[in-house]
């Protein structure tokens, strides 16, 4: 629970809301040093459901994980048993709904987290909250070299994918690979105008310096960054338009500090859902 003491000495977490979702370090199999291939169980996500307090679906469900099952650095090489709690739950705010997942708790079809989703997915009225925002922790679409082949990423992208295309999400958020990428809206590897957002916000903390996996980029990526710190922010004016800013926070890899916090991408987001809409009016080519 180390990790986690350092919040009771930031304000930040009593002033702000905050809503969160696991990582793979959130597990905390870490003892002084990474712990891993050993014949001894931990309770995983200890810190995690003690130190925060989500809108939970109902109470967690977690049962002890072997050690066995990480990698060197914490890293899980399966799912593991965690369900509920603050493992994945949903919010609504203004006009978004927000649906926040587990990478880590199966979300294969016919699991706990996989029938919750498809619920909440149809649950939905888009007339009440036109906006639909997914964040999760492991990205479905990254240009970066690392974790691209985890099982994680990979079967997010052939399970979940086609339901945030089928329910026109319109942002998917992530993290885990410590750098910055932003993507045209995109489905099954193709830019396509109903397709979601998707964002790696992983340049705010640890490191940013991921190796890219090509010199050139995919097609549907839009911005891609690993040499600068920053965080974004995601104004919502009314049912058809936002605004995605990434903003500069002063330092890049090498910790030189530049006081003027420039923006690196900032972009006006048409709503997927009146895309056809758009597209009638020649205002597509615009968005994004």
């Amino acid at each position: 629970m180390h990790r986690m003491d350092m919040m009771s000495k930031r304000d930040f977490f009593s002033a702000i809301p905050t809503q969160i979702a696991l990582g793979n370090h959130d597990l905390d199999t870490y003892k002084g040093g990474w712990i891993y291939d050993i014949d001894e169980s931990v309770e995983i996500a200890l810190a995690y459901e003690h130190r925060f307090q989500m809108p939970q679906i109902r109470p967690p469900i977690r049962d002890l994980a072997s050690l066995k099952g990480f990698t060197t650095d914490g890293q899980p090489r399966d799912f593991v048993p965690y369900e509920y709690g603050n493992a994945y739950y949903s919010f609504t705010f203004g006009p978004s709904k927000h649906i926040v997942l587990s990478s880590f708790s199966s979300f294969r079809e016919g699991s706990l987290q996989y029938e919750w989703l498809i619920s909440e997915l149809k649950s939905v009225d888009r007339a009440v909250t036109p906006w639909l925002i997914v964040m999760l922790h492991c990205p479905l679409y990254t240009t970066f070299k690392t974790h691209r082949h985890e099982m994680f990423v990979t079967e997010a992208q052939a399970i979940l994918e086609p339901l945030f295309v089928e329910y026109t999400v319109n942002f998917v958020i992530a993290g885990h690979v410590h750098a910055y990428m932003r993507t045209y809206p995109v489905a099954f590897s193709r830019r396509n105008p109903r397709g979601p957002v998707h964002i790696i916000q992983g340049n705010g903390g640890k490191a940013v310096c991921e190796p890219y996996h090509n010199e050139t980029a995919e097609e549907w990526v839009a911005v891609r960054d690993q040499s600068q710190y920053g965080y974004g922010t995601l104004e919502l004016f009314n049912s058809t338009h936002a605004m995605w800013k990434l903003i500069k926070t002063g330092h890049d890899e090498g910790g030189e500090f530049e006081p003027n916090l420039n923006l690196l991408d900032e972009i006006w987001v048409r709503n997927q859902l009146y895309a056809e809409e758009m597209s009638a009016n020649k205002d597509w080519e615009d968005n994004i």
